[in-house]
């Protein structure tokens, strides 16, 4: 009888932590925030809140702060997402085809991605100086003019794309070279002696045979693309009306996290907030099931 009960009780006690860590930290507060969304929302006092229905969606289509800020969050994660799983494979690759040393240069690659963003956004910041960064004393030394990167309006999110680019290639690296590390060697020695190019070898056997890897690679750097926050925050200026917080120059490197941050926690406006939030959840979640639809595996080996 107490092995019966053990047995059908004891898994349940054991997810009672996880269960409560989801439903205060993860469920709550992502009801709190549909609702919110859904009213004028006063946080001193939440009782006197008056539900506006959809009016808080319609007007932040009306913001240009939020027109903008969609705009370069999608740049963002374009960019980061692509370069990622580009020079991601390429390095996989190259460390597939170095059989000695591999491992101190994978190290090496997946270092920074240990690092905390804000220090490496701080590192950055310096390095991005204008008068006196490393990257603009490398430009006058071949005969460049100096460059703003942070402080000029072009010039800041690509720098912090940039940034993040470097600090997530080591993850990805790692995670495509064991996906070709899974690859039976049998389907290499078939495409070399069909005498398969580089790119032909990729196409018809690299990508086929480790699409759950690219599939998973594409979603998680998408989804950490759309939340851009920290290094954004600490490498940009602030001012130009973003509302006290980084974004700028101007709002030339504002996201919707940051607009979350800013109308949520700074400027109190809590129902504008949640909905930007909501939409960027949509967003997200739509676009993630679009990659699960264009990369399913077709094929098992």
């Amino acid at each position: 009888m107490q092995r019966g009960f053990a047995t059908r009780y004891f898994p349940w006690l054991v997810l009672i932590p996880a269960l409560v860590w989801f439903i205060l930290f993860v469920a709550y507060p992502f009801g709190y925030s549909i609702v919110s969304s859904f009213f004028l929302w006063f946080v001193q006092n939440p009782a006197s809140s008056k539900f506006v229905g959809l009016k808080n969606y319609f007007d932040i289509f009306k913001d240009p702060r939020f027109i903008t800020a969609l705009r370069n969050t999608l740049l963002y994660a374009l960019l980061k997402t692509g370069l990622v799983v580009f020079i991601g494979v390429l390095l996989a690759k190259t460390l597939f085809a170095i059989k000695f040393g591999s491992r101190g240069y994978m190290f090496s690659i997946f270092l920074p991605s240990l690092c905390s963003a804000v220090a490496i956004g701080l590192f950055f910041t310096y390095l991005y100086q204008p008068q006196f960064g490393l990257f603009n004393a490398l430009l006058s030394k071949i005969g460049f003019s100096r460059q703003g990167f942070l402080n000029n309006p072009q010039q800041a999110i690509y720098c912090v794309i940039f940034t993040e680019v470097w600090q997530a290639l080591g993850f990805s690296t790692l995670i495509f070279l064991t996906g070709l590390n899974t690859i039976p060697d049998v389907f290499y020695e078939a495409a070399q002696i069909d005498g398969a190019s580089a790119f032909v070898t990729f196409w018809k056997i690299i990508f086929p045979l480790a699409r759950r890897v690219f599939l998973f690679i594409t979603a998680i750097t998408a989804i950490s693309a759309f939340q851009a926050f920290d290094l954004v925050f600490v490498m940009t200026l602030s001012g130009g009306g973003t509302g006290g917080s980084s974004g700028g120059p101007g709002y030339s490197s504002y996201t919707m996290a940051l607009q979350v941050y800013n109308d949520g926690i700074l400027r109190s406006q809590t129902g504008i907030a949640s909905a930007i939030a909501i939409m960027l959840f949509i967003i997200i979640g739509v676009l993630t099931l679009l990659q699960l639809k264009i990369l399913k595996p077709e094929w098992e080996y």
